[in-house]
């Protein structure tokens, strides 16, 4: 059995690959190493996350030198998916629409059912506040489903909707664990903090800090 890569060569694998079938580019952007760090945070074994970068090349009939990482990530969940369903000795064909619909039933659900410890407020006073929060995005995550054209001219995304829950998520945090989750988050990115750009490095661990937010509340990895 082959060692697991070690993030930095995890992530210096994808860049190669990805860039190199791309065409175009010479380092990944911000919100490429983001995924990239959360496949490796997943522990989607490299060889799996490749195989998908490689499979949505095959499909394409014309690649743009600008094309982003994320485009990759629907062939990544489908090779992971299959990959866990054969280790099980079953076999899956999963449906991307499919499962990305049941994946923000789920999200809808979590924000309806969520309220706060109040421990885990700076004021326990805005618990009330934070559960009307996710109430409205919950809201506005079901109007985007509704809405036939949202991809293409809601004015919104369901990221969107995350960003602006977590903004408050974040305003309520005692400084204590504020300070634990971003220790925490500059540790795990640290192997590629040399080789980013201060302005993307930034926003990876802003990206990177709100996932664990999310988590603290027990609301998940929120924004992506």
């Amino acid at each position: 059995m082959n060692a697991p890569a070690v993030p930095d060569d995890y992530v210096r694998a994808v860049e190669r690959t990805f860039l190199g079938l791309r065409g175009g580019g010479l380092v990944l952007s911000p919100a490429d190493w983001d995924l990239v760090c959360r496949w490796q945070e997943r522990e989607i074994p490299l060889k799996v996350v490749l195989s998908g970068i490689r499979a949505t090349f095959s499909a394409k009939v014309r690649v743009s030198s600008r094309m982003p990482l994320g485009e990759c990530a629907r062939a990544v969940e489908t090779a992971f998916e299959a990959e866990r369903a054969q280790r099980a000795g079953a076999a899956v064909s999963p449906d991307d629409g499919e499962r990305a619909e049941s994946g923000r039933e789920r999200l809808v659900d979590r924000l309806r059912m969520w309220s706060p410890a109040r421990e885990t407020l700076a004021n326990p006073e805005t618990a009330r506040d934070l559960v009307a929060a996710a109430r409205e995005a919950a809201a506005r995550i079901e109007r985007l489903d509704r809405t036939a054209n949202a991809s293409a001219g809601a004015g919104e995304s369901v990221q969107e909707i995350e960003n602006d829950l977590v903004i408050r998520l974040q305003a309520a945090l005692p400084d204590a664990a504020r300070e634990e989750i971003e220790t925490e988050v500059r540790k795990k990115l640290a192997p590629y903090r040399t080789r980013m750009p201060e302005s993307g490095w930034r926003k990876t661990f802003d990206q990177a800090v709100r996932r664990r937010v999310g988590e603290f509340f027990g609301l998940g990895p929120l924004t992506g």
